[in-house]
């Protein structure tokens, strides 16, 4: 509260100079209400401690927990069940409570006590209720019934997520997240609550009323700062608001108009440069489609004030593929925060992306409070211990609803989804791509042991102090000696002079490396003119080590921007550095000038290896999979990369062998989308291929009209392959299902394998209660991966 406070006076005072801003102090303008906002819930939240003695407060949690102990003890497995039909163990609120102790207060003074003792008196009086909740929340068994407005049947699954979202709308907070395993028909789930909601309350008086009850709402807030004045009415009371990927808009429209009886819902697709803006129309139609872009752009234009989408105060907000803001601090996530509605509901089949910390982005646009403000959230929830990971759990149990197809067909509630294979195709690179691969990684070794060498020398003057006198950690010997004699041979071979490492460059070799098992031509543009210039290769004899230097800054300076961003794949700052490294060099190989020679024979422009149209080895490989299992049958197959590069490189050759073809990457415009999936799926279809972007390929597409997914390189998310994987592999598929992971031998990509399987655990652990460590890259994973 105090951080808030202090932000706020900072805020007003440069707002005194805003005219001066770029954007005139909008900005400004959106993180003063966002401040405002949060500010009055924590308010709120304090008040209710403060309104019962605190011994008042704790009888109160106490007789809580014993309620609901007994409760608890007499239909423990019930209520697990009911929960969220989510895998995991019941944790008592026995246990729960003990663990209120485990957090001691920073401050010792009389103000810091108290306010550490409000703070965890509302963290456990809400844990409390949410806990109880669980006991309410309808068993498995409890199906509600269909909306009569709904053209088609929904499935048990589906109607008993009915009467859980049903159920949640009268919890707070209102809504929640509906995380069923992709291809489970979440989208149909939710337009039936919306069909089915409105049927319960067809004149609206049950939200009138509860409207008029609850005056901490979002329609009291005024979005310019301060509070709405008795009477006014700065805000159009809308409908159902669903923000989605571009790519999805078509395909909520189709499911409402296929599956809805006419004329009963009225839609608009929010969309475009000639979109509806007035809020006043918007606030008719029933449902309004939008995309996140769309929002993050109205929320920039207007500073969420009051035109397009935060205009109106809506019914119910929907956010499909609700992982994409998870990073909090993104205008994406913000700009989502800040929409105005009284029921607020998450779609996504993959909550827990990479870490713990997704989750948070969650409760914030939930307005879960007091987990919504960061500070809280990282104090008493995101900790590191094993009552964060407690409470953590009963939150997502009482707000999440996930089933997986597995667990549904167990139970015998769905039926059976032919079989899945999973095969990993090991490809091996032939002898000119491994030289390349090899010199890349030799200067990616060499990176890396000097930001090792450099990290080291830091921590050491940190440790020793910075006089003259101090030994340097090489002559003390110690964890870190192994790392200054590598550094030191190093530096030796290269004549370096010590310039600091970036750890933005490490990973950009590591990139770098992905891409050459894929195909060399994807590094082709680092090899520029400038740089055979440099490596003296014009009389083919005149090499020196300086040239080796030359190509090492080249290497440096490589961007990002011709692949997708890898702003989740991060470095963290442990690892402890034990242990001999070995650089695996050849013996030809100490010797500079040897070294250098063999360089000018493999970085060079002229080299065949990088040609565009020469066929690699995984390229290859892929083409003899495809000739086997799709051009001689009926099936179909979706291929996925990353890089749209490399799917461009693979089209090509399709097209040579004259193979029917669709591409879906960012690149197609979105109006022509969906009319492409339509097309393919259709067995008549005269394409039997995709070429999809895995980014693309991530995001809610129904493509069961291919039964086989190639995977052609792994990614540092798994959760983006298994989103790719459910395209395929969901309700609606008759053929059995193969997914082909292509996977280089002796390279980086076998490495990442066994990354991404402890990110599975990351996220299996928050869903499931466990405790796990940190999710970041650390030192010893980026050891493996350069082989040090």
């Amino acid at each position: 509260m105090a951080d808030l406070k202090s932000q706020l006076v900072l805020i007003e005072g440069v707002m005194k100079n805003s005219a001066k801003l770029p954007d005139k102090g909008a900005g400004l303008v959106r993180r003063l209400a966002e401040i405002k906002s949060q500010i009055f819930e924590i308010s709120k939240d304090i008040e209710m401690t403060r309104a019962t003695p605190s011994k008042g407060i704790k009888k109160t949690i106490q007789q809580t927990f014993d309620q609901s102990r007994r409760s608890a003890e007499s239909s423990r497995d019930a209520s697990a069940n009911s929960s969220a039909g989510q895998r995991g163990e019941y944790i008592s609120w026995d246990a729960i409570k003990k663990t209120a102790d485990d957090l001691q207060p920073r401050h010792t003074g009389k103000q810091g006590m108290a306010t550490f003792e409000n703070q965890k008196l509302l963290t456990m009086d809400r844990l409390a209720t949410l806990h109880k909740s669980i006991e309410t929340c309808p068993t498995e068994d409890t199906l509600a019934d269909p909306p009569k407005l709904l053209k088609i049947e929904l499935m048990a699954h589906q109607r008993h997520a009915l009467a859980w979202m049903l159920w949640r709308e009268t919890q707070k907070p209102r809504g929640g997240i509906l995380a069923d395993d992709m291809g489970l028909g979440k989208t149909l789930s939710m337009i039936s609550l919306v069909l089915k909601s409105a049927e319960l309350d067809p004149d609206g008086e049950l939200l009138e009323r509860a409207s008029e009850s609850e005056n901490e709402d979002d329609e009291n807030l005024n979005p310019n700062g301060g509070w709405k004045g008795k009477g006014r009415k700065d805000y159009y009371a809308g409908g159902t608001l669903i923000v989605c990927p571009a790519s999805l808009m078509r395909q909520w429209e189709g499911e409402i108009t296929n599956r809805v009886k006419q004329n009963s819902l009225s839609v608009c697709v929010h969309h475009g440069t000639q979109r509806e803006t007035k809020p006043r129309h918007l606030a008719k139609y029933d449902i309004v489609i939008t995309t996140y872009n769309i929002v993050s752009r109205e929320s920039k234009v207007t500073g969420r004030g009051g035109d397009g989408v935060y205009g109106v105060n809506w019914e119910r907000i929907i956010l499909d593929e609700a992982h994409v803001i998870r990073n909090h601090k993104s205008n994406m996530s913000e700009s989502c925060c800040g929409l105005k509605g009284r029921y607020r509901w998450l779609l996504t089949g993959t909550p827990i992306q990479n870490k713990e910390m997704d989750v948070y982005a969650l409760m914030k646009f939930l307005r879960c409070t007091p987990f919504n403000d960061l500070v809280h959230w990282k104090r008493w929830i995101d900790n590191k211990t094993a009552g964060g990971a407690m409470r953590l759990n009963t939150i997502m149990k009482s707000i999440m609803l996930r089933r997986t197809k597995k667990e549904l067909q167990e139970r015998g509630a769905l039926a059976n989804l032919p079989s899945k294979t999973i095969e990993v195709i090991e490809v091996q690179l032939e002898k000119d791509e491994m030289n390349v691969y090899q010199k890349v990684l030799m200067y990616s070794k060499h990176l890396f042991a000097q930001f090792l060498h450099q990290r080291a020398e830091k921590e050491h003057a940190i440790n020793y102090g910075f006089g003259g006198s101090r030994p340097t950690f090489s002559q003390r010997g110690g964890q870190n000696y192994a790392f200054d004699k590598v550094h030191q041979k190093l530096k030796s071979m290269h004549n370096e002079d010590g310039k600091e490492v970036k750890q933005h460059q490490i990973l950009v070799l590591l990139l770098r490396l992905r891409q050459i098992c894929c195909h060399p031509g994807l590094i082709y543009q680092m090899l520029s003119d400038d740089d055979q210039g440099n490596l003296g290769l014009a009389d083919g004899d005149d090499t020196n080590i300086e040239t080796e230097v030359d190509l090492l800054g080249q290497l440096n300076r490589l961007k990002l921007n011709d692949v997708i961003a890898e702003h989740e794949t991060n470095l963290a700052n442990g690892g402890d550095g034990k242990g001999e490294i070995s650089l695996n060099l050849s013996d030809k190989f100490d010797r500079p000038e040897e070294m250098a020679k063999a360089a000018s024979k493999v970085l060079l422009k002229s080299n065949p290896i990088f040609r565009i149209d020469r066929a690699s080895s995984k390229i290859e490989r892929t083409m003899q999979l495809l000739e086997e299992k799709i051009f001689s049958t009926d099936d179909k197959a979706i291929v996925v990369s990353q890089w749209t590069s490399m799917l461009e490189i693979l089209g090509s050759h399709l097209s040579a062998r004259n193979v029917p073809h669709v591409s879906l990457t960012g690149k197609v415009p979105v109006k022509l989308r969906n009319d492409i999936v339509v097309a393919f799926n259709k067995p008549s279809g005269k394409s039997k291929i995709m070429l999809l972007s895995l980014t693309a390929g991530g995001v809610g597409l129904n493509l069961v009209g291919a039964n086989h997914l190639f995977l052609l390189d792994p990614h540092w998310n798994p959760q983006l392959e298994a989103q790719a994987q459910d395209r395929i592999y969901r309700v609606g598929q008759t053929k059995h299902v193969f997914i082909w992971k292509f996977m280089c031998g002796e390279t980086v990509e076998q490495k990442i394998h066994a990354l991404q399987q402890h990110k599975l655990g990351i996220a299996d652990g928050v869903l499931t209660g466990t405790v796990n460590k940190g999710s970041k890259l650390t030192m010893d994973d980026l050891k493996s991966l350069f082989g040090l």
